[in-house]
């Protein structure tokens, strides 16, 4: 027997002669010693196979879920979500050896008989595996689909070194533009929705853009900006910094800073069991909580008047420099997402949680912040995009002057889609169907549903280089964001657990 065999082993017997009773005896002794150390390398190497196996296994069926639920919100079907439980492998292992003897008399002497024998050994193998199912059906899974992606998880994102443009266009339902001035505030929503399409009898979808002018405005310039964040990023002008502000929980009702009335130390505990802290402003101490905001900065700061400010003119003209974001060189976008940028740009709003407006106190200013979607909202997005995007880009209309901007900013000859977005941002957020030809590469993942072929995969010469690997990109990190849907064993009930 080979040690590290995979397969069960059986040895079949063999006769003794007399000539060679002997060798025999000694040969069915050194097997029966080589049995242990067969067993030994036979579990060691089936150890290793059924590893790669059971992982090879839960990602090609991890993908395939995923892809199956980007496929029914394509056919806004309802999603399902199932998760893998503990993996339980036993293995059984047994050795036996049978033997048989005899001896022959040939005459009266004993020694001239003719002894014959033989001997079996049996080596067996068994592996039971057990597989635990879960539904991800319970109350705080759902409000985890149904709440807005924390903005933490944006800022980790970030700081891990995906791409922005790819972060926001995922994850940003809204960009919110506040421009406030001595006489009036005005609030811009440039929202990241392609506008919709209709379909035609023959199955080809058509659009009258002339009808939504807004959200056709609207999504270019969220693509426009998009080009802009990312070039800053690539350029090493664009940081994201996090700071955390104590937000109370009542201004107005506190203990004063005497030291009879001050928090004792258990009560900071306690607040602190709770996620809460104590807070001492101005002459008392408050309940409350702290409250992380990231913000998007330009960088480097160079002097100007009584604090560092970035220099916005330098940063424009080597942007505009640049051939792949000729796109940009008219419009009010490069100007307004500069300026925004200068200030500050808050994720998920200001950290006092109070209208920009109200909160500028006529303060002519400029200032913008990301509504972040659910993990059901930007799953939907994702898989619902490619079809007006194509309808949009093939359609390539006259994008006209968002009815937000003063007329000395609107353009007299508005250009089209194509070529009013950056080539870096031609593309829609996730492609799940196509043509499948020699001009795409090896698909992650693809599947058949409703009919129609779904699959991951990127084409071997994109428009630009650096988006050869999108969706790809685009796919892992949704994968990535729904790894945050994860349950405990031990607090579902046996009859939810579906064992295979």
């Amino acid at each position: 027997m080979k040690p590290g065999s995979q397969d069960c082993i059986v040895m079949t017997a063999a006769k003794l002669s007399p000539p060679a009773r002997r060798r025999g005896v000694c040969l069915l002794l050194v097997l029966i010693g080589l049995v242990p150390l067969g067993l030994t390398g036979c579990a060691a190497t089936r150890l290793r196979t059924d590893f790669t196996g059971f992982e090879k296994a839960y990602a090609e069926t991890s993908n395939r879920e995923m892809l199956l639920n980007l496929a029914r919100l394509e056919n806004r079907d309802p999603t399902y979500f199932f998760k893998i439980g503990q993996i339980t492998s036993q293995y059984k292992m047994a050795a036996t050896l049978s033997g048989t003897s005899s001896y022959a008399l040939q005459s009266t002497n004993i020694a001239a008989g003719s002894p014959t024998g033989g001997g079996t050994p049996f080596v067996s193998y068994e592996n039971d595996p057990i597989f635990n199912f879960i539904p991800v059906n319970d109350e705080a899974n759902a409000q985890l689909l149904l709440k807005p992606v924390p903005a933490e998880t944006f800022y980790l994102l970030y700081q891990q070194g995906w791409r922005v443009d790819q972060l926001v266009r995922l994850m940003v339902d809204r960009i919110e533009l506040t421009r406030a001035t001595a006489k009036n505030c005005s609030v811009e929503t440039i929202r990241n929705v392609p506008p919709s399409v209709l379909f035609n009898p023959d199955g080809t979808a058509s659009t009258d853009y002339l009808r939504d002018p807004d959200t056709l405005s609207s999504y270019t310039t969220f693509l426009r900006i998009n080009a802009v964040v990312y070039w800053l990023q690539k350029h090493g002008y664009l940081l994201l910094r996090g700071t955390e502000t104590f937000r109370p929980y009542d201004s107005k009702s506190g203990l004063d800073e005497s030291s009879t009335n001050a928090p004792k130390a258990q009560d900071i505990v306690s607040a602190s069991q709770k996620n809460a802290v104590w807070e001492h402003v101005g002459s008392q101490w408050l309940l409350g909580e702290k409250v992380f905001s990231p913000v998007f900065t330009l960088y480097p700061l160079e002097s100007g008047g009584p604090k560092p400010v970035p220099n916005i003119a330098k940063i424009k003209k080597d942007m505009l420099d640049d051939p792949d974001m000729k796109e940009l060189q008219e419009g009010p976008v490069l100007d307004a997402i500069l300026g925004s940028l200068a200030d500050g740009f808050a994720i998920e709003g200001d950290t006092n949680n109070r209208d920009s407006c109200t909160s500028t106190a006529g303060t002519p200013k400029m200032s913008a912040h990301l509504v972040m979607r659910s993990l059901i909202g930007l799953m939907a997005a994702a898989a619902q995009e490619q079809v007006p995007y194509d309808a949009l880009a093939s359609a390539n209309p006259v994008v006209p002057n968002s009815r937000y901007l003063p007329p000395e900013q609107r353009m007299k000859d508005p250009p089209r889609f194509m070529a009013a977005v950056p080539a870096i941002e031609r593309i829609p957020l996730l492609r799940l169907t196509g043509s499948s030809d020699d001009g795409e590469i090896q698909p992650i993942v693809q599947i058949t549903y409703r009919g129609t072929n779904y699959r991951i995969a990127d084409t071997k010469n994109p428009e630009v280089t650096d988006n050869q690997y999108w969706n790809r990109d685009v796919f892992r990190l949704i994968n990535q964001l729904t790894s945050q849907l994860t349950v405990d064993i031990s607090k579902f009930p046996l009859t939810e657990i579906l064992q295979q």
